[in-house]
């Protein structure tokens, strides 16, 4: 019986981040459509053999809280995930989960707090750096394909990554501190 995957995501009031947490998928299918004035994500794939781990099928359907663009969604394969950037039909409105049904069944589906931006400050957080990814498009894009990431680039996204990270108010590693001079004996 395949195994339903994890689905991490975040979402934009244009767009929804999407991440599979499949491993070296191969055989994949993926569908992205409307049905019924909601959106629709298939997915199928194997993952290989390896040492210590049997073949695992994956697969799953889940139909989105709303329509989406499927021609101008994209998909990227990478041997760690699978990332998808679904836009919206709806360019201007944050939905309140990704999919129309909600309950407890559905403990598959987290959220990417990494991608996720609050609706209140989407303005002042940059766009999301998609250049280190190969994206290939739902509805029949240029390659025909679906691209996988470009490991040259790898190194300069995790830099960005770093930095993303970095401290408080500009705060530097090398001020003064005043929790770290020592402490006076105690009295008896």
């Amino acid at each position: 019986m395949p195994a339903i995957p994890t689905v991490l995501w975040a979402q934009r009031s244009d767009k929804l981040y999407i991440t599979l947490d499949v491993q070296d998928v191969k055989d994949e299918k993926m569908d992205l459509s409307n049905v019924d004035g909601a959106g629709k994500l298939s997915f199928s794939g194997k993952r290989a053999e390896s040492a210590g781990s049997p073949e695992q099928e994956y697969a799953m359907e889940q139909q989105l809280y709303g329509e989406i663009d499927v021609e101008a969604s994209k998909v990227s394969i990478t041997p760690r995930n699978v990332f998808m950037v679904i836009q919206k039909k709806e360019p201007h409105g944050f939905w309140p989960r990704l999919t129309k049904e909600s309950g407890r069944h559905l403990t598959h589906i987290k959220t990417d707090w990494s991608k996720w931006v609050d609706e209140d400050e989407e303005d002042e957080k940059p766009e999301m750096d998609m250049s280190g990814y190969n994206f290939s498009g739902f509805g029949g894009g240029e390659d025909g394909g679906m691209g996988g990431m470009d490991m040259s680039k790898l190194a300069a996204l995790q830099e960005q990554m770093k930095g993303m990270g970095g401290g408080e108010g500009g705060e530097g590693e090398d001020e003064d501190d005043s929790d770290n001079e020592e402490l006076p004996d105690l009295q008896k």
